[in-house]
This record gives structure tokens, C-alpha cells and sequence, in this order.
């Protein structure tokens, strides 16, 4: 069989040896420098996304709450309680005409 370390010797084998696994952890180490950088430009431009929603988010949220209606308690008003007070004594169109002119009159004379 051939037998290298005959020919160029040890010193000279492990030399070559460690010149190339320097170089291929030199050419692995610049990859990773490389794609390091990307991941990093990636990151920038990706945060940059997400603030650029969250300021949309904010602004559809203030849209939001411009749009809410705020229910408030229902108010019953006096005229209310004073119309419960009118009653019509029978069905004829004169007792009911009677009746709506007397109630106009009461909130009439409110306002």
C-alpha cells in the first residue's frame, strides 16, 4: 500500500492538514458572519413591520371608540307618569279625542 507519510513526512502532512481545516472553519466562520447579518436585517425590517401594525392597530382602535354609543339609563320623564293618569271612560271617538287633547295640553304647557 501507499504510504503518504514516506514520501512528505508527518510535520509536513499535519501542517497541510491543519491548513485546511483552518481554511474550511475560516470559509464556515465568514458563512455564518454572513447569514448572521441577514437574520439580523431580517429582525430589523420584521420589528419594523409590527410597529407599523401596532400604530395602525392603535389608530383602528381609537376609531373604534369614537364610534361606541354609551347607553345611558332610561329617564322617565314626569309627562310619562302624568299620561298614566288619563283615562279614556268608554270607546266613543269623542271620550278618545277628549282624552289625546287633554294630553297634548299637559305636555304643551311644559315646554
Amino acid at each position: 500500500m501507499f504510504d503518504i507519510s514516506k514520501l512528505f513526512g508527518f510535520e509536513k502532512i499535519t501542517i497541510f492538514a491543519l491548513v485546511i481545516l483552518s481554511s474550511f472553519l475560516f470559509f464556515k466562520n465568514y458563512t455564518l458572519t454572513l447569514e448572521n447579518e441577514n437574520l439580523k436585517l431580517k429582525s430589523l425590517h420584521l420589528n419594523s413591520e409590527i410597529n407599523v401594525f401596532k400604530d395602525k392597530l392603535k389608530e383602528q382602535n381609537k376609531a373604534i371608540e369614537k364610534l361606541k354609543i354609551e347607553l345611558k339609563p332610561k329617564e322617565v320623564l314626569k309627562e310619562v307618569l302624568k299620561v298614566d293618569k288619563v283615562f279614556i271612560k268608554d270607546k266613543s271617538c269623542q271620550s278618545e279625542l277628549n282624552a289625546y287633547k287633554e294630553l297634548f295640553n299637559i305636555l304643551g304647557s311644559k315646554q
